[in-house]
């Protein structure tokens, strides 16, 4: 909805924040995270969060140029509503990120458009979007 909203996060890093509709109402409100820091600029991380207060919970997350065993590097997490079971796996969809201390531009909006499609959302037409 609208476009990507930037604030302070934890110091120096940015979060960007993306309100998402859902049919189901259930799951609202829905939201796409994006942290970028910029210490580490080629490493952002990102969530889909549905619903709100205690039964808020994040159902995928991705960690670019970020190892967990047995992953070396770029992976997503999974997690079923109502379930503690995470699965992480490799994506191939995500473009790459050079890691250096400078990220071009639009590669940040490439990944969260490569990540909102495997979550099944739609960016709008006039999706409104800055560089953190």
């Amino acid at each position: 909805m609208g476009g990507i909203t930037w604030n302070a996060y934890r110091g120096v890093s940015k979060e960007g924040i993306v309100r998402v509709r859902t049919a189901l109402p259930v799951l609202s409100p829905c939201q796409l995270r994006l942290v970028v820091n910029p210490l580490a600029p080629s490493e952002p991380k990102l969530q889909y969060l549905a619903g709100a207060g205690r039964d808020r919970f994040s159902a995928r997350r991705l960690c670019v140029n970020v190892a967990h065993r047995p992953i070396a590097g770029t992976h997503k997490h999974l997690v079923e509503p109502g379930s503690s079971d995470e699965g992480v796996y490799e994506p191939t969809d995500i473009p790459g990120v050079p890691l250096q201390p400078r990220v071009a531009p639009g590669t940040y909006r490439a990944i969260l458009e490569a990540f909102a499609s495997e979550c099944f959302i739609e960016m709008a037409s006039d999706f409104a979007w800055s560089e953190p």
